[in-house]
């Protein structure tokens, strides 16, 4: 093993110091991978969580309008068919 280091001219101990670092930039990367991936994720949530009660909001203002309209409950039902 010695010769193959020597013939691209390493010595063992700076192999073991380069694999060293190696493997620490490796882990320092996932590290960094694994954070931005969970940041990614939570800051999809909030937005999805933001826009589905942006939208759920404008379709209860819609169905409230449409039960005054109506003086019933009738439009509450024919949504929840509809929604189900």
């Amino acid at each position: 093993m010695s010769t193959g280091l020597m013939s691209i001219g390493l010595s063992r101990a700076e192999w073991v110091i380069q694999t060293d670092c190696t493997m620490a930039d490796m882990t320092t990367d996932f590290l960094i991978y694994t954070g931005i991936g969970i940041l990614m994720c939570g800051i999809g949530m909030i937005i999805g969580y933001f826009l589905l009660t942006a939208y759920y909001s404008r379709r209860f203002l819609v169905i409230g309008q449409a039960c005054s309209d109506a003086d019933s409950i009738i439009p509450i039902i024919d949504e929840l068919e509809r929604e189900s």
